[in-house]
Parts: C-alpha cells; sequence; structure tokens
C-alpha cells in the first residue's frame, strides 16, 4: 500500500505517483512552482492514480475556469474512471459538485470525507472552496475539526495557517495573530500563515507592524510567485492608509509583468481603484487592467473575478470588451439552478448594476450598494477584498452631500 506525505493510503501502481502527489503538495503550500505540470506525468502514466486529476480539476475551478473547461472535463472523466475506493469517489463526487457551481457542496463533501480519515487533501481543498464563496463559518467549522484530527501529525502546521485565517475572517484576531505566528515558526515558508497575519493586521490597522512585517520578509515571499501578487495587495493596503501613495504606484507599475492571471490582476485593479477613492491619479493605467482581463474564459466564473472585471470596464467604459463584458454578466447562468447561478441573480448582478450608476446616480448606486450588505460575502473572497465596495459607499457619502444612506 503506498502512503501520502500526510499518512493517508493513496491509489497509485507505483512510488513515482506518490511522490508526484506530493511534490505538487509542495509546490501548492508554498506557491511556488507547477503543480500542474508536477503531476502530469504520473496522471498520464498511471491509470490507478486518481487524485492527481482531482487536484487539478478543483484548482482550474477554483483558479476562475469554467466548469465545462475542456482541460476541467478531461480531468474530472479521468478521475472518475480511476476511482475505485469509496474515499475517491467521493472525492469525485466532490469535484463534480464544484465544476457544475455547487461550490458549498463540494465543501461540504470534502468535509465529510475529512471527517471519516485524516485527508490532508479533502481539507485543504475544503478551506479553499469556503473562500471561494465567502463562507467563513463553515470555514471556521472546517479548520477547527482538521485541527483536532491532525493532532501534531504531519501537516497540522499548514492546517494551523488555514486555522488562523478562519478565525481571522471572524474577527478573533488576538488568537488568529497567535496562530498564525505558531504556523510561521513551524514553517517560515508557510505563505498562508503569513497571509493570515497580513489580514490581523490589515483589520487592526497596525499600519507600521504590517509594513515592517511584510518588508522585512519581502526577499522570501515574493519569491513564491503564486501568491505574491496578492501580498504585494497587501502590503499596499497599508501603505496608502500611511499615505505612501508614489510607493503603492511604483509597486502597481511592477506588479504589471506578473499580474497574468484573473485573480492577481484583480489584485491590481482593486489597489488602482482604492488609490482613486483617495484622490490619487492612477494615470493610464487601467488601459492594461482592462486589455488584460479582456475575452478570458474566466468571464462570469465567480462573482470575485466578475466585481473587479466591472471595475476596469467602469473606468474604462468605451474599451472593446466593456459592452460584452457587461452583457455577460447580464446573461450569465440564465436557466441555471446551480448555486453559482443563484449568486449571479441574487448577488452580482444587482452588485455590478450598482456599480455602474456611481457616475450617473450616487444615490440609487449608493442604495443598491448597501442592499447588498448581508449578501455581499457570497461573492467570495476575504473580508478586506470585499470591503472595496464598503470604501465605495463611504466615498459615496463623504463626496456627494445630497446623498444620504438609506
Amino acid at each position: 500500500m503506498i502512503i501520502d506525505r500526510w499518512g493517508t493510503p493513496l491509489a497509485a501502481s507505483d512510488d513515482a505517483s506518490a511522490m508526484a502527489w506530493n511534490d505538487a503538495w509542495e509546490q501548492a503550500l508554498h506557491f511556488i512552482g507547477d503543480p500542474f505540470a508536477t503531476l502530469a506525468p504520473a496522471i498520464e502514466a498511471d491509470e490507478t492514480f486518481a487524485l492527481g486529476s482531482v487536484f487539478c480539476a478543483a484548482y482550474r475551478v477554483l483558479g476562475g475556469l469554467p466548469g465545462n473547461d475542456a482541460d476541467v472535463v478531461r480531468d474530472i472523466e479521468l478521475a472518475e474512471s480511476r476511482a475505485d475506493a469509496d474515499r475517491e469517489r467521493a472525492h469525485v463526487d466532490a469535484v463534480k459538485h464544484l465544476a457544475m457551481g455547487n461550490f458549498t457542496a463540494a465543501g461540504m463533501q470534502w468535509d465529510s470525507i475529512a471527517q471519516e480519515h485524516r485527508d490532508f487533501a479533502a481539507v485543504r481543498f475544503a478551506h479553499d472552496v469556503y473562500l471561494h464563496v465567502g463562507d467563513a463559518k463553515r470555514r471556521l467549522d472546517s479548520s477547527t475539526s482538521a485541527v483536532a484530527l491532525f493532532g501534531d501529525a504531519e501537516g497540522s502546521n499548514f492546517i494551523a495557517g488555514q486555522y488562523a485565517f478562519a478565525l481571522e475572517e471572524l474577527q478573533q484576531f488576538a488568537e488568529a495573530e497567535q496562530v498564525a505566528f505558531d504556523a510561521f515558526d513551524a514553517d517560515p515558508l508557510d505563505l498562508w500563515a503569513l497571509h493570515a497575519l497580513a489580514h490581523v493586521y490589515e483589520h487592526t490597522e497596525q499600519t507600521k507592524e504590517a509594513i515592517e512585517f511584510l518588508d522585512s520578509r519581502a526577499a522570501t515571499w515574493s519569491a513564491q510567485d503564486g501568491l505574491a501578487v496578492h501580498i504585494w495587495w497587501h502590503l499596499a493596503l497599508r501603505l496608502i492608509a500611511d499615505g505612501q501613495f508614489d510607493r503603492v504606484l511604483q509597486i502597481c507599475d511592477d506588479l504589471v509583468p506578473v499580474a497574468t492571471t484573473p485573480f492577481r490582476l484583480s489584485d491590481l485593479i482593486s489597489i488602482l481603484w482604492r488609490l482613486e477613492l483617495q484622490g490619487v491619479d492612477v494615470g493610464d493605467r487601467w488601459d492594461h487592467v482592462a486589455d488584460a482581463m479582456a475575452d478570458r474564459p474566466e468571464w462570469h466564473t465567480t462573482g470575485f473575478l466578475d466585481l473587479h472585471s466591472a471595475l476596469a470596464y467602469i473606468r474604462r467604459p468605451s474599451h472593446r470588451a466593456a459592452g460584452s463584458f457587461f452583457s455577460g454578466v447580464a446573461n450569465a447562468h440564465q436557466g441555471s439552478t446551480s448555486e453559482n447561478a443563484e449568486i449571479f441573480r441574487d448577488v452580482v448582478r444587482p452588485l455590478i448594476n450598482g456599480l455602474n450608476m456611481l457616475d450617473d446616480d450616487p444615490a440609487a448606486a449608493l442604495s443598491a450598494l448597501t442592499d447588498l450588505d448581508h449578501s455581499l460575502h457570497r461573492i467570495g473572497g476575504s473580508n478586506a477584498q470585499r470591503e472595496l465596495v464598503l470604501l465605495t459607499c463611504a466615498h459615496l457619502n463623504a463626496t456627494t452631500p445630497e446623498v444620504e444612506t438609506p
């Protein structure tokens, strides 16, 4: 029987598949390299290796690809054809839920696996899915169970890092900070633990501490390219709070060559929008992000990405892609009964419609945005990321005297 690095049985024909699985997780957890490329040879060669394809399908969808993307479909078909054991079939069921846009069902399925087995993959998939739909309560429950299950076993430091983030998102800042530091001390390359600390500093407005902490470790985290752009975003937020606008603009310019995926571009868009709320002239930088977000397969797959694409085209309404983007928002997921279709109907379309009224009817825009206060989390992402909408509302109140909060 082949056992993976977490001590969990792994269906595979030889040690090469197990090595690829372990190496892919090493890359994913430290946000380096290309886990998909690492897994590819084992997936191709080993007809018993189902979980490698589950990994690829899950993270393609969580990266913003639609569930009917050709690579996602192939991953799921391979996983389904190879899954023999009950646990593997349960993983396949979970990733099928994910591809169909039923994100919470996927997370709950992975939670169910994790309650029966010490299965690190199930724990991490669930954590990342709940971030995808902004479900802080389920994320904390899932991480709390995982902490108890893993104890001090292999992988427990990574479980602690995600537990710290889950605590922080429910405003348990002191405990989150301690847990994150413990995880970070156990592995100074655990970027998710550092990320949790950045969130703590953001919400407790520890500007000086945040800047010093991130600057002092920049040589390390800036090389962890899977999440580095997002950590630059965290640093930029505290620099904006400190009035260091020129440095933030330089960060934006430095990020252009590496902000190539929709989530990385969303960080760049968020910085530009926040700078403008502070009255900073960002010049022609909107041109780049409008071009980079154009005609992407990730359009209309998740509310979080559509929010940020919308901001780019609100700033560049004459861009060639603006019309098709906003038309796509209006028509996305029509006729579907998936969770994602419901999120688009109830949250994403009203949100983007409200943002589109900012210039022409600020009172109506404010009303539309504040109506979404209790459902905004459903677009996914963190509290800090979604705060962009709250800051926009505050800006409307401060700059438009005739606008009053409903």
